[in-house]
Order: structure tokens, then C-alpha cells, then sequence
């Protein structure tokens, strides 16, 4: 065995390390290196992607979250303008009364009317209520199905 001044130990330009030549394992890190960074470059697109969907779905929700509170605004400004006019017309028509008994009589037929509007009014209310809360649950639920159906692929 020969021992040369470049090579000591007599490896034949192969490192000592795992019997392998050095720019194989250069080679190797470089392709190593490579592919992280595109794999970390597709996250990352992934990631992006994810996150610009998320704050479409977080605008989409924000906006008919508005809509819907202006509509149940409306809704309720038109129920107290109603509640009103109907008040200040039973008024006048309470001052019109000849009797004690008429009174009564206009009084009454005006609470019911009142109870029959007012629950017409909540059941409204109720309505746009639910139809404002899907509204602003269907950008949510559908980025969710999106996001659960790229997973499964």
C-alpha cells in the first residue's frame, strides 16, 4: 500500500465519508436542496391560495353581514313607523268616542290588532333574521366544501 502526500489514508479520491466521492455527495445535496425548495414553493402556493380564499369568504361574510343589518334596520324603522301611525290614529279615533263603552270597545279592538301586527312584525323579523344568518354562514360553509373536497383529491 502506497501512501501518497494527497491521499493519506489511500481512499483513491473517494472521501472517507459513507465510501462515497465527493461531488456525488455534492451533487446529492444540490438535488436534495432543489427539491425542498420547490416543495416549499408549492406550500407556500398552497398556503397563499388557502388564505386569499379565506379573506374572500371573510369579505363576502363581512358584506352580507352588512346588507343583512341594513335590512333588519329597515324592517324595524318600517314596524315603529307603522306602530306609531296606528297609535296616534287609534288616539284620534279614541277622542271621536261618544261613550265610556266605545272606548272600551275601540280599545280593545286596538290591542288586538296591535298583538296581531306586532306578531306579524317578530315573525318578519324572524324571517330575514335567518335568511341574514345563512347569508353570512354560506361564504364560510362553501370555502369549508371547497377546502374539504381539495383534500380529498
Amino acid at each position: 500500500m502506497s501512501n501518497t502526500g494527497n491521499d493519506p489514508f489511500g481512499f483513491g479520491g473517494q472521501s472517507p465519508m459513507m465510501g462515497m466521492d465527493p461531488s456525488q455527495l455534492n451533487e446529492t445535496f444540490r438535488a436534495m436542496t432543489q427539491k425542498s425548495m420547490e416543495q416549499s414553493k408549492e406550500a407556500y402556493g398552497r398556503m397563499k391560495a388557502a388564505a386569499d380564499e379565506a379573506t374572500r369568504s371573510l369579505e363576502s361574510t363581512m358584506e352580507n353581514a352588512h346588507q343583512g343589518s341594513l335590512q333588519l334596520s329597515k324592517k324595524a324603522i318600517d314596524a315603529m313607523r307603522a306602530n306609531a301611525e296606528a297609535g296616534f290614529s287609534h288616539l284620534e279615533n279614541l277622542m271621536a268616542s261618544k261613550s265610556f263603552a266605545e272606548v272600551i270597545e275601540k280599545q280593545t279592538a286596538y290591542v288586538r290588532k296591535q298583538v296581531e301586527l306586532a306578531t306579524d312584525q317578530v315573525k318578519e323579523m324572524q324571517a330575514i333574521t335567518q335568511s341574514v344568518a345563512q347569508d353570512m354562514m354560506r361564504p364560510g360553509k362553501e370555502a369549508f366544501q371547497k377546502a374539504a373536497d381539495s383534500m380529498k383529491r
